[in-house]
């Protein structure tokens, strides 16, 4: 007989569960009190089992409808903010190639190039034109480039090329430097660029184009891991422009640059700039170890802030920045920040406040904001002390919880539940827990990383759990299609009261954003499809 209790600390543990490991089952509950984790078994006081996927996969036909229509008016959504032709700035004076965040001009007045927005958003089209060959989608990349080295030598308040400007975070639509007092500079720009061209360099080659025809490419690449690779342990303001710091998503998308540009630079035999470029990863891959604060059992986005530091810039990181060989999507340290993210917005906006589990009996979705402590009400100015939902966030939890699902489908390991996610897992498996488990509440002493239940691989309660999770991420897109209107626009927030449409109109990291997890989402549903082909082999 083992207590499930014994494997969390007894003051954070809601309800003592008496397990008999050679049946598999639970025996009987009780209640403690002083209960300070309720979500930790509260999936014990649910009367009917969690859902489970039908065997045939058959999903919401309404739902999927909106996914595809959806996707198709994102990617037109962003072409839209992209000069000088697109339908929301044709006639503004947006040079070639520019990504315009948003056509708000007021209240608040994103008409602006931002580095980081157009290198997200050009990644995108990268990926398309990688997967298509569609001609017209590069000729918007081919302009992106060509802006792309105006930029990096127009003199600005940052700095000049070589001395600092590639910092500046934004830019004038028609070229010019943005002069006016702003958050500078951040560091971000320069890796996200650089994964940007290193990734079209990859998406020419596969459609034929040899790797010497590209040499114009690397010329612009090589600045932006110049910069990355000299400035990675230095100050900068974060993603939201708001803190001077050392921050999580910054160092996540430079780490990727890093490692991008190491092989990328030995394939145009830059041997050196390779070799150093290795140290300098090397170096950041220690340096992110320091954002996982133990004490409170999540990746914090801004070393020594005091703030609570829980962001959604955690998940953008992993989304935009994430390896295999640091914090990926999946990993146990990303997932458990993502739960605690969720539980705060839970509670936080009015119009997440709902029944804690949805029709299904899975875990509601909520919409997200950026991080707990937010007082941006998106330019509005009459409520200007309340921070709000935005689309971008919201979807980047789905976006992580697909990627969570594609790896657990593609694993040959089981489902392992560390103390660290039980509180993300629990609530994803049933009532009754079946024979086919591991119980590692003995094996060591107590501590966050240590495993306390083990499923086996194809065993019902695995694939229960992953089609879960699965219905969970797709909660969050349907946050994002009831708050976003019939046309697919979506602005930067959704209000936390009513739920309606708020801050910057037709934002492009919003478009971007719930294109890449509907993508991310197609990825996890071939996962899932072969993982099934493959166990009813046996």
């Amino acid at each position: 007989m083992r207590l499930l209790s014994a494997l969390l600390p007894a003051a954070t543990c809601a309800f003592a569960l008496v397990i008999e490991p050679t049946a598999g089952h639970i025996r009987d509950s009780v209640a403690l009190s002083n209960i300070h984790r309720p979500s930790v078994f509260s999936w014990l006081r649910k009367q009917s089992s969690i859902l489970t996927a039908t065997e045939d996969g058959s999903e919401d036909a309404d739902f999927v409808a909106w996914l595809s229509l959806q996707s198709a008016l994102s990617f037109e959504g962003i072409l839209a903010n992209i000069g000088p032709h697109g339908a929301n700035v044709a006639g503004q004076n947006v040079k070639p190639g520019v990504v315009v965040a948003s056509p708000s001009r007021e209240h608040p007045n994103y008409f602006y190039y931002w580095v980081r927005d157009g290198a997200i958003t050009m990644r995108a089209l990268v990926d398309e034109y990688e997967m298509t060959g569609n001609a017209s989608v590069k000729a918007i990349i081919d302009a992106y480039v060509d802006n792309v080295r105006s930029t990096q030598w127009t003199s600005n308040p940052s700095g000049q090329f070589g001395r600092g400007g590639l910092g500046e975070p934004k830019f004038e639509v028609d070229g010019r430097a943005f002069v006016g007092t702003w958050g500078r500079p951040q560091r971000d720009g320069p890796a996200l660029r650089a994964i940007t061209l290193i990734s079209y360099v990859r998406a020419l080659q596969h459609h034929g184009a040899s790797i010497d025809s590209l040499n114009y490419l690397y010329d612009l690449i090589k600045p932006d891991l110049e910069y990355t690779s000299k400035f990675w342990a230095s100050p900068g303001f974060d993603l939201w422009e708001e803190q001077e710091g050392l921050h999580f998503f910054t160092a996540m998308v430079q780490y990727k640059a890093l490692l991008l540009g190491e092989q990328v630079s030995s394939d145009f035999s830059d041997q050196g700039a390779a070799r150093w470029y290795h140290i300098q990863a090397n170096g950041v891959k220690q340096f992110l170890l320091s954002f996982w604060d133990e004490e409170r059992g999540y990746i914090v986005e801004t070393l020594a802030t005091a703030r609570s530091g829980l962001d959604a810039a955690l998940l953008l990181g992993a989304i935009h920045g994430g390896s295999e060989t640091v914090f990926p999507m999946h990993s146990d340290m990303v997932i458990a920040s993502l739960q605690a993210l969720v539980a705060d917005m839970r509670l936080r906006y009015p119009v997440n406040l709902q029944d804690s589990y949805d029709s299904n009996d899975v875990p509601a979705a909520v919409g997200i904001g950026r991080y707990p402590e937010d007082v941006y009400s998106g330019g509005d100015l009459i409520n200007s002390e309340l921070g709000n939902p935005w689309f971008l966030c919201t979807a980047a939890v789905a976006h992580t919880l697909y990627g969570l699902v594609e790896y657990l489908a593609l694993s040959n390991t089981g489902l392992m539940i560390t103390n660290l996610t039980a509180d993300f897992y629990l609530p994803f498996i049933s009532r009754t827990i079946e024979p086919d488990y591991y119980d590692f509440s003995a094996s060591a002493a107590w501590s966050r990383s240590a495993t306390i239940l083990g499923f086996k691989p194809g065993s019902r309660e695995t694939e229960q759990v992953i089609s879960n999770i699965f219905h969970y991420a797709d909660g969050f897109l349907k946050i994002v299609r009831k708050h976003s209107d019939a046309e697919g626009n979506m602005s930067e927030q959704f209000d936390r009261q009513t739920g309606f449409m708020r801050g910057a109109s037709q934002l492009t990291w919003s478009f971007e954003s719930v294109l890449g997890a509907i993508k991310m989402r197609q990825r996890a549903v071939e996962a899932i499809k072969k993982r099934r082909a493959y166990y009813k082999r046996f």
